[in-house]
């Protein structure tokens, strides 16, 4: 792995803080480092005070016309895609996500084609997420005379959104691009893996013509985080199982949890016909990523696919994250062998590896320059109910386990995606009815497919905007009784 980019000099390593007056660099800082371990930069840390004042000044902002705002969004998506920001150009970006996430480059890549995609859709996703026959709170008839028909308005449950972004994969940072859409303000605590996408994106979005109060970028303290949720009017938090039970009761606060998405295949569809759609949706993007698979019920022979599948995944290569053909994530080696420690103990006996595999490099391989890249690694195990069944883990790693018809889809647990393999319309129909199961793939669509506009793990707009009515005074003479 090569050095920084200009990381001694200055010019972009370091991340302040963003606000609408401009950025700001605070006097308490925090070092962050590259997946070797070797420093890389510093975030400005806001202080809790600092985190009232942003977003007191977010909400007091000047609202923009709906129009201008899609038209912002559009234009930052081709900006964040090709343009040099504040001195930073599309490659330099790049790099220096990979080199800190520990990502392949070819992810922060293909998202700057994701982004640009999804900033051109923003309007045809705005429109398709509103109920029919609902407006927008900017079109309501108040220049004119009062309307003759009552009418249902869409709207935001709030002014202020805080998230708490996750640093598994940069795409994430999509979903509060909607957000904007809407009209909501969007203050984003990065995180250490990945504070250059939010940031990149807060530029692209100001060059773009966003109205500065819109967007903040909140380095904090661990510890100061929660300020930032309990400040905003509506909270987007990322973590796993424990960050989804403190928030479960909360209708203030979406906590986003671990995807565990799963693969079926009965018996009437050979499994051996599908490997590769099957190793793609473990393994793509790093597996890294919530809709990747993680584990996969199999009713014939699910001891052979996984030692095929362990066969073909044995074939990917360990490689820097700046290298153009990586395809695994990579960690400082500490951290790595920790967690090659962790697995041994816990799934070591029930691996399936590929013939002559080195026992030694069985979950990771040394990169020599203090990193290690995390190798694939299939478990085959007896039974769904096996604990280490739905274990999600920061690179790919699936279990595969035996099914049978009488396990249904209300059994599988919660599930954000589900690619089926099967002739039986009736169980695909049971799957989609099922409330645990958030999207469903039939035939070979890899687990990770998805487009803008369709939902993730249901629409945010659900939990940012809610429907009320409106009626002037000729509406509500129209509907009123003769009672009254």
């Amino acid at each position: 792995m090569t050095g920084h980019p200009d990381a001694a000099a200055g010019t972009g390593a370091d991340i302040a803080v963003e606000r609408r007056a401009g950025p700001y660099r605070s006097a308490s800082r925090a070092p962050f480092t590259d997946a070797t371990g070797s420093p890389a930069g510093e975030l400005s840390l806001a202080p809790p005070l600092l985190i009232r004042q942003v977003i007191n000044e977010m909400r007091a902002a000047p609202e923009q016309p709906a129009r201008d705002r899609l038209a912002a969004l559009a234009r930052a998506g081709e900006l964040f895609a090709t343009a040099t920001l504040d001195g930073e150009t599309p490659d330099a970006y790049c790099r220096r996500q990979a080199l800190v996430s520990g990502l392949p480059v070819s992810i922060a890549r293909r998202t700057l084609d994701r982004v640009a995609r999804t900033g051109r859709a923003a309007a045809d996703t705005l429109a398709a997420q509103r109920p029919t026959g609902a407006l927008p709170s900017d079109d309501l008839p108040l220049d004119g005379a009062p309307t003759a028909d009552a009418t249902a308005v869409w709207v935001r449950k709030g002014d202020v959104l805080g998230v708490l972004a996750p640093g598994n994969h940069p795409a994430t940072h999509l979903e509060w691009l909607g957000a904007l859409a809407h009209g909501y303000r969007v203050a984003v605590r990065p995180s250490q893996r990945d504070p250059y996408t939010p940031r990149r994106l807060i530029r692209a979005l100001r060059e773009a013509g966003l109205a500065p109060g819109y967007t903040a970028l909140l380095p904090t303290a661990h510890e100061h985080a929660e300020t930032l949720v309990e400040q905003a009017d509506l909270g987007l938090v990322y973590g796993g199982d424990p960050v989804v039970a403190r928030y479960a009761d909360s209708r203030r606060v979406l906590a986003q949890g671990p995807g565990r998405s799963k693969i079926l295949i009965t018996r009437d569809v050979p499994w051996q016909a599908h490997l590769d759609v099957v190793a793609d949706s473990v393994a793509a993007d790093a597996g890294v990523q919530c809709l990747n698979a993680s584990a996969i019920l199999c009713e014939e022979d699910p001891k052979g696919l996984a030692q095929a599948l362990a066969e073909r995944l044995a074939g990917l290569p360990p490689l820097p994250p700046d290298h153009p053909e990586a395809v695994l994530p990579v960690r400082p080696l500490a951290e790595a062998r920790r967690l090659a420690e962790q697995l041994h103990d816990t799934v070591g006996t029930h691996l399936a590896a590929a013939p002559g595999a080195d026992p030694g490099e069985r979950f990771l391989a040394d990169l020599g320059d203090g990193s290690a890249a995390l190798r694939p690694v299939v478990v085959a195990l007896d039974s769904p109910q096996d604990p280490h069944f739905g274990a999600e883990l920061p690179f790919p790693y699936v279990a595969v386990a035996p099914w049978r018809p009488d396990l249904r889809p209300s059994g599988f647990g919660r599930t954000l995606a589900l690619t089926v393999l099967s002739e039986d319309t009736g169980l695909i129909r049971a799957c989609v009815a099922s409330p645990q199961i958030r999207n469903v793939h039939r035939g070979d669509v890899p687990t990770h497919w998805t487009r803008p506009g369709l939902p993730h793990d249901g629409s945010l707009a659900e939990f940012l905007m809610e429907s009320k009515t409106f009626a002037g005074t000729a509406g509500a003479a129209a509907v009123r009784s003769p009672a009254t």
